[in-house]
C-alpha cells in the first residue's frame, strides 16, 4: 500500500539559461581565501578545478576540488587534506571519469611539506591519496598522464639533491606509487614548474635555475629520456631574473615556454615566450611590451582554431595599483596577432589557461573584486574572439527567460513530472541526493513531449532529493 502525503503542489518560476554565453566568469568562495591554480576542460564538456580553501575543510588551507558544468554552476565541492596545509597545484581527469590531483601538505607525510597526490571519483569523493617526499620540504607544481597509464610529476625538494633547492621529477604507476625520482640542479635554488611528456615518449620541463648561468636566475628547459635520465639542458636569461612557468609541445616538435624576464623588455618584469627546437635550441623570444608596470606569462596553450597559434595569458599589475590578466594570441613566429585585458577593478590574477573545445579559451585564478570577501577562485571562459571585452557577464547575471515550471506531486511515490510551457533541455535535468551526489537518471527520464518530462522513481531510494535545472533547485521528497 502506498501511504502519499501531499504536502504541496506549486508553479515555480525559474530564471534559466537557454544556451551557454559565450563569454562568462564566475566566482566561488566563502569568507576566507580561495585560490584556484589549474583547471581543465572535462569529458562532459564541463570543467574540473584546483587550488586551495581555508573557507571550506577542516585545515589551515585544504586542497580544493571544484566541479563546473559548461555553463560554470558548480555540479560538486571537495576539500582534502588535514589541520595544516594542503594546496592543489594541478588536476587531470582520466578516461573513466575520476580526477587526479597533486599539490604539497604539512598536514600529513614524512615532515616538513611533501607532495600529495590524490585520486577521486567521477563525483569527486576520495578513492586514495599518497604523500611522497624525505624529512625536508619537497612540492609539486605540475602533474600529467603518461603513455603507461601512470603519470609524471615535477616540482621540487630541499629533501633530495644537491643544493638548497633542486628540480624535482617523480614518475608513478596508476596507482600513485613511485616507479622512479630524479633529482636536477646545482648548489642553488633550482624548481621546475610545468612538465609534459612529448611526442617521442620523453619528457620536456621548465621552471627556473639559480645554479647555472646567472645567479639571479634564468629560465631552465630541460628534456628526459622516459627513464628520466637526462638528455638536454638549457638554461636562457640575462644578467636578471628570468624564469619559465608553463611548458608545451607543437605538433612539429617545436617547444614554446611562457614565463617572465626582468633582464630584456621595457618595463620592470615582462612576460616571456621561449620556442625551441627538440633539442633545445633557441629560436626565437617575444617580449609582452606594455605600459604596465609589471607583466609576467603565467601559462600558454596551443590554440584549437589553428594549429598556427599558441595563445599566452599575462598577468599584469599597472604601475604597482593593480592587477588584471590580458589573454593574447601570438603566430608560430610569436608575431601578436590581437588580445584583451580583462578583470575587476580590484586585483586578478590568472595562473593557467586552456584552449577549449568550441575553439575558446577558459582559466582559472583568484579576484579580489566582484565582492570577494578575502579572494576567490576566479573562473573565466571566453570564446575565439579576444578583439574587447564587451558582452561579458557573470553567470547570475545571464539569467534571461521566465519559465515557468510545474513539478508535482511532492512528495512523489512513483513518477516526478516535470513540464513547462516553453521548451526545456532534458540533459540538463539533474536529479542529487541530499550529500550532493548526483542520481543517474539517464535511463529513466523520459521525454513526454517538448515541454513535459518523466522520471521513473521505482529503483530510487525513498528520501530528500535535490532536482537542479541549470542553477536553479527543488526540494523534493521520494516517499512510496
Amino acid at each position: 500500500m502506498k501511504f502519499i502525503f501531499f504536502i504541496f503542489l506549486f508553479i515555480i518560476t525559474f530564471n534559466i539559461l537557454a544556451q551557454p554565453p559565450s563569454k562568462f566568469y564566475t566566482r566561488i568562495g566563502g569568507n576566507g581565501y580561495d585560490v584556484g591554480y589549474d583547471v581543465k576542460q572535462t569529458l562532459d564538456n564541463g570543467y574540473i578545478i584546483t587550488g586551495s580553501t581555508s573557507s571550506m575543510g577542516v585545515g589551515n588551507t585544504d586542497m580544493y576540488l571544484m566541479k563546473l558544468d559548461s555553463m560554470g554552476q558548480i555540479k560538486f565541492q571537495r576539500t582534502f587534506g588535514n589541520a595544516n596545509n594542503d594546496i592543489g597545484k594541478s588536476v587531470i581527469q582520466l578516461l573513466d571519469s575520476s580526477y587526479v590531483i597533486v599539490g604539497y601538505t604539512n598536514s600529513i607525510g614524512f615532515g616538513g611539506y611533501d607532495i600529495f597526490l590524490v585520486k577521486a571519483d567521477k563525483y569527486g569523493d576520495l578513492i586514495w591519496q599518497k604523500t611522497i617526499g624525505g624529512t625536508d620540504w619537497d612540492f609539486a607544481n605540475s602533474l600529467q598522464q603518461t603513455s603507461d597509464g601512470g603519470f609524471i610529476i615535477a616540482g621540487s625538494t630541499y629533501s633530495y639533491g644537491y643544493g638548497n633547492a633542486d628540480g624535482y621529477v617523480v614518475k608513478t604507476d596508476a596507482n600513485g606509487n613511485i616507479t622512479w625520482s630524479k633529482t636536477y640542479g646545482g648548489a642553488n635554488d633550482d624548481e621546475f614548474k610545468s612538465v609534459i611528456q612529448t611526442a617521442d615518449g620523453g619528457y620536456a620541463l621548465c621552471g627556473y635555475t639559480k645554479s647555472y648561468g646567472d645567479i639571479n636566475g634564468d629560465a631552465w628547459v630541460f628534456k628526459l629520456l622516459t627513464n628520466g635520465d637526462s638528455a638536454w639542458s638549457k638554461n636562457y636569461g640575462g644578467v636578471k631574473e628570468d624564469f619559465g612557468n608553463q611548458i608545451i609541445e607543437h605538433p612539429n616538435s617545436d617547444l614554446y615556454i611562457a614565463g617572465g624576464t626582468l633582464s630584456f623588455g621595457v618595463s620592470a618584469l615582462n612576460g616571456y615566450v621561449l620556442k625551441l627546437n627538440n633539442i633545445g635550441n633557441f629560436n626565437l623570444q617575444i617580449l609582452d611590451n606594455t605600459s604596465s608596470s609589471f607583466a609576467s606569462f603565467n601559462s600558454i596553450a596551443l590554440s584549437k582554431r589553428s594549429q598556427n597559434i599558441i595563445t599566452v595569458i599575462a598577468t599584469e599589475t599597472f604601475f604597482g595599483f593593480s592587477n588584471q590578466f590580458k589573454i593574447m594570441e601570438v603566430n608560430l613566429n610569436l608575431n601578436y596577432i590581437n588580445g584583451t585585458d580583462y578583470g575587476s577593478t580590484s586585483d586578478d590574477e590568472m595562473y593557467n589557461l586552456i584552449s577549449t573545445k568550441d575553439k575558446g579559451y577558459a582559466c582559472i585564478g583568484y579576484t579580489n573584486g566582484y565582492g570577494a570577501i578575502g579572494s576567490d577562485v576566479y573562473f573565466f571562459k571566453s570564446d575565439s574572439n579576444l578583439v574587447g571585452s564587451i558582452s561579458i557577464c557573470s553567470v547570475p547575471e545571464n539569467l534571461l527567460n521566465n519559465v515557468y515550471i510545474n513539478i508535482f506531486p511532492n512528495p512523489i511515490s512513483d513518477k516526478i513530472n516535470i513540464s513547462s510551457d516553453l521548451m526545456i533541455q532534458q540533459n540538463h535535468i539533474e536529479l542529487l541526493d541530499i550529500t550532493g551526489r548526483e542520481v543517474d537518471i539517464k535511463k529513466i527520464i523520459y521525454k513526454l513531449s517538448d515541454g513535459h518530462f518523466e522520471i521513473d522513481c521505482g529503483d530510487i531510494n525513498n528520501g530528500t532529493y535535490i532536482l537542479k535545472y541549470f542553477n536553479l533547485t527543488k526540494k523534493i521528497v521520494i516517499l512510496k
